[in-house]
């Protein structure tokens, strides 16, 4: 945003120089420089001409040659332009003048066409940044100097706006905020208020429910003559980097910049049905803007209409149907508080950017939505001889105000690293227009209008650093202390999952969250079957619909893929979490695994299928990885969809269920179109956590040598070999290192009902080397209490 000393001198007093305004603004956060000071070399050479007429160059298509009146006499001016013609009011530089750049103006022939100067565009005179051709005035006489008139006189300030910032787009605001960080007082004018016309107002207004509006007001003036506004006016815009247009938008132009609050004129004899309504629309719609493009506007698109229909787009910009123009003779002001959600949705659309726009996206202050209309039914009363016609038509009360602000002195202190008196604070906050209400070791805070940024006592904490400066923040290194570097115990027991599930052949997949109801159903994972899945709303991909309750269907997936893609071992594993309902549902960390392929032998051309043992030996290591403390116990599933009835088993911990393993049920591999020789597992994470120690222990390698014996028992066909394992522990020999089953049979030589089970027995003592009798000796007795614990006989 421009901004000229002059014009914050009328709210501002006193105005501190230009490079300590600057200097203070930018400390403060509110990025600020210099954009243009008083032109020197212009103050002579710059002045008021009159086009008399234009013509074509005859030695160059695209110059015209411009006969001009300087007050003086008559030249001739070649230009490049195309937007002038007899008639208008434009700027000469005559030669000897110097431009902002530093180019010099010369008498010079132009392609056998003399030119006595030259006719400026605002962006030759530093003006504006760019600009469409020469600069036309509304009003002037012939060979009155230039300089006033276009603001070029005065030191003109350019401040960029962060977008919590919205109260400072405006001359008043920025005057409030020089005044706080500068340590100036603000002119009497800051406070004033305007009269408020009595009476009832011919047009009404409304506001629908579902509009993002929550203020609207209006005022009809009648009986005014458009035309060209005062030198003082636009004197003010240009300095602004606006160009003046008339009277009547002149005002609300002038309004936006001095008070930050958008105006709109409407041609009142243009509206239909003398009702304005704010609403949003309910179906496309065409609209004719101000800027002569045609938008296609859409459902929830707010805007102002009558009885025809859309008049503006709400808060970006006016119509043409009902524009004031030259003809105009009444004038409807809108002024209002448009949310600034509704607004910038609407403007991002279209791709539509106005200064009213990037206003109201920023907030406006509702308590300027009445003052600035009022101001504006003066100004016209004044500039273009209107009159006010009844009072104020309204609708909507404004924008609630937030809850009051604590700021605790304790907390002030320890954010800024030293101490600050409330006294201090509170003589800040009165300056930015917060206010302040305090006692010995708080202040109590009511945000205004003009701050929507300021919602949490850290905003209020920050306000005061801002303004004390934040080179007064004592500049210390942070105090760190050292100590044992570690992980979150569910981290750490995660990195040791992988570390082993990789260092056993498993490679890590990572799976969406998602599953279709029918996956659900076939892979219930380790909820509750009775409780019911957790539906999507917006589900990604179509068919997955509900938040996973299992993390095998994931892994089957990629198995499927791997095979289509010629892999003949696919061994994977995946932590992750599952969920089930009801309300926001129950959320479980989880590691499942997967095994298929064949597996290498222990000889040669001997080779199997991935098996139950696999999976188990797989969740040993885990459990192991874990250092979970606790029995490790299994027994038989039969009960669960996703697993074969006569190859799985759940697995329990201290007598807690910890998860299941086993081959895929052959209905469930076929869905996820996989072989049935698939062999999986998923445990809790959680209960894992629940029993961790957080130690892995370890133990030396044996000295001597260990003995092993085999066990063939016949047993009944429903006897486990989890009960020959927990009568080897009962039997409590300090000779017996280890036990495992290594086979199973049933057939010819096993009486029906029956089955053998084939043990190998490990025998070690860690100070000797154990002789044959010992280890004869032992063995019989582990074979006595077996046979005797259990009911069953062992096998010749």
């Amino acid at each position: 945003m421009y901004l000229s000393l002059s014009w914050l001198a009328d709210y501002l007093d006193p105005v501190p120089e230009a490079s300590v305004l600057v200097d203070r603004l930018t400390m403060s956060g509110l990025e600020a420089e210099v954009a243009r000071r008083p032109a020197e070399g212009l103050a002579d050479s710059l002045v008021v001409v009159r086009i008399e007429e234009v013509a074509k160059h005859p030695n160059a298509d695209r110059l015209s040659v411009c006969s001009v009146d300087d007050g003086a006499e008559k030249q001739e001016i070649v230009c490049g332009a195309d937007n002038m013609a007899a008639g208008d009011l434009a700027v000469l530089v005559r030669p000897g003048g110097r431009l902002p750049g530093g180019g010099k103006i010369k008498r010079s022939r132009i392609r056998g066409v003399e030119s006595a100067g030259m006719l400026c565009s605002e962006a030759e005179l530093g003006i504006s940044p760019e600009s469409a051709g020469i600069i036309i005035l509304g009003s002037g006489s012939p060979g009155e100097p230039a300089v006033a008139r276009l603001g070029l006189d005065e030191t003109i300030i350019e401040t960029v706006v962060t977008p919590n910032r919205g109260d400072c787009l405006s001359v008043r605001g920025l005057a409030r905020e020089a005044a706080a960080v500068c340590g100036a007082g603000l002119t009497a004018k800051f406070a004033e208020k305007s009269m408020r016309p009595t009476g009832a107002c011919e047009f009404t207004v409304a506001i629908d429910e579902t509009a993002g509006c929550s203020m609207y007001r209006g005022l009809l003036v009648g009986g005014v003559s458009p035309g060209p506004s005062p030198a003082w006016l636009t004197t003010r815009l240009a300095s602004a980097g606006l160009r003046p247009v008339n009277n009547l938008v002149d005002v609300t132009n002038l309004l936006l910049l001095e008070l930050g609050q958008p105006l709109h004129a409407f041609d009142a004899d243009l509206i239909e049905g003398g009702r304005i309504r704010v609403g949003m629309l309910d179906g496309p719609e065409k609209f004719k803007a101000l800027d002569g493009q045609d938008y296609e506007l859409t459902t929830g698109d707010m805007v102002i209409a009558d009885a025809a229909g859309p008049v503006a787009l709400a808060g970006i910009m006016g119509g043409q149907r009902a524009a004031v123009s030259a003809a105009t003779k009444r004038v409807f002001l809108e002024s209002a508080y448009f949310e600034p959600v509704t607004v910038r949705r609407t403007s991002r659309r279209l791709g539509v950017v106005s200064d009213s726009s990037y206003r109201f996206e920023r907030g406006v202050d509702s308590a300027m939505v009445e003052e600035a209309l009022l101001r504006a039914g003066s100004l016209l009363t004044e500039l273009a001889g209107g009159e006010v016609d009844g009072g104020i038509a309204e609708a909507g009360k404004g924008p609630t105000n937030p809850e009051r602000i604590v700021l605790r002195k304790e907390r002030l202190g320890a954010v800024l690293a030293e101490e600050v008196e409330l006294e201090e604070a509170c003589r800040i906050l009165s300056a930015l227009g917060v206010g302040v209400e305090s006692d010995d070791d708080s202040v109590r805070i009511d945000v205004p209008g003009h701050r929507h940024d300021l919602r949490l006592e850290i905003d209020i904490i920050e306000e005061v650093a801002r303004v004390r400066g934040y080179d007064r923040v004592p500049a210390e290194l942070p105090r760190v202390v050292m100590g044992v570097a570690g992980l979150p115990a569910g981290l750490g027991l995660v990195r040791r999952i992988r570390q082993r599930s990789a260092a056993i052949g498993l490679t890590e997949i990572v799976g969406m969250a998602f599953a279709s109801p029918s996956a659900n159903r076939s892979f219930p994972g380790l909820h509750d079957p009775k409780r019911p899945s957790v539906r999507i709303v917006n589900p990604i991909r179509a068919g997955e619909e509900e938040m996973r309750r299992s993390l095998l269907p994931g892994l089957l997936e990629a198995q499927a893929m791997n095979l289509r893609n010629g892999s003949r071992v696919v061994d994977l594993f995946t932590c992750g979490q599952t969920y089930c309902g009801p309300g926001r549902g129950t959320e479980l960390a989880c590691v499942a695994g997967l095994f298929y392929g064949p597996r290498r032998g222990r000889g040669p051309g001997e080779a199997s299928q991935a098996h139950f043992w696999d999976a188990k030996g797989a969740v040993e290591i885990i459990v192991a990885a874990a250092g979970a403390g606790g029995e490790l116990g299994w027994e038989p599933c039969t009960n669960r969809p996703d697993l074969h009835p006569k190859a799985s088993a759940s697995v329990t911990i201290a007598g807690r269920v910890l998860g299941h393993a086993g081959r895929i049920h052959p209905d469930a591999a076929r869905e996820a179109a996989v072989p049935a020789e698939t062999t999986l597992f998923e445990l809790d994470r959680g209960t894992l956590l629940d029993r961790a120690s957080g130690r892995v222990t370890a133990r030396p390698l044996a000295r001597f040598p260990a003995v092993v014996r085999d066990l063939s028992l016949i047993v009944g066909e429903d006897t486990l070999a989890g009960q020959v394992y927990a009568a080897v522990v009962e039997f409590g020999e300090k000779l017996v290192e280890g036990v495992l089953c290594f086979d199973e049979y049933s057939g010819e030589g096993v009486e029906e009902g029956s089955k053998a089970l084939a043990f190998s027995i490990t025998y070690r003592a860690a100070d000797r080397t154990l002789t044959d009798d010992e280890v004869a000796g032992t063995h019989q007795r582990l074979v006595s209490h077996i046979t005797d614990t259990l009911g069953v006989r062992a096998r010749a």
